[in-house]
């Protein structure tokens, strides 16, 4: 028997998220937002042919149509939406230990906080591509910081998530 799993369901959530939560979740979706409407209001003077991805050295090595930032948008958009939607129902997640009635609200709140942290680092990572494809290469910097500050969301929240279980 999987002792990591379950046996029975877990318990129901009875805290909120906290209003710093809240706010940075908003802030996440008002990113993509932001990101997705510079977009729009851009892509009619976008050459029919655009860069569509970069070396290390933020060279542009791949061209396409300018279509593909639509989709570029499109993809973000439902990321974002679904990651502050997931955000909130942190009883599904699949967490790396047992939740118990003891440590079950402690460890939501870790995991909720968790995943509202990773839709603002995706923002800087969405932004980034988006200044790379519209100013010629020039998101480099973004890029770094947003995966840096993805992997350490996924770190410090497993830290904390683990923390909270004890």
């Amino acid at each position: 028997m999987n002792t990591l799993m379950p046996t029975s369901p877990r318990p129901t959530r009875t805290t909120t998220a906290g209003p710093v939560t809240r706010l940075l979740r908003w802030l996440g979706l008002l990113g993509a937002l932001a990101i997705t409407a510079w977009i729009l209001v851009t892509y009619p003077g976008l050459p029919e042919t655009i860069p569509t991805h970069f070396d290390i050295t933020g060279t542009a090595d791949a061209w396409g149509s300018k279509t593909s930032i639509l989709v570029l948008g499109g993809v973000m958009m439902l990321l974002s939406a679904g990651l502050a939607l997931l955000s909130t129902k942190p009883r599904a997640f699949n967490y790396p230990l047992v939740v118990t009635e003891h440590n079950a609200q402690a460890i939501y709140r870790e995991g909720e906080r968790m995943m509202v942290w990773l839709l603002l680092s995706m923002q800087l990572i969405y932004v980034s591509l988006v200044r790379s494809v519209l100013l010629a290469g020039d998101g480099g910097v973004l890029l770094i910081l947003g995966m840096a500050a993805m992997l350490g969301s996924v770190v410090v929240g497993i830290v904390r998530l683990v923390r909270a279980g004890r």
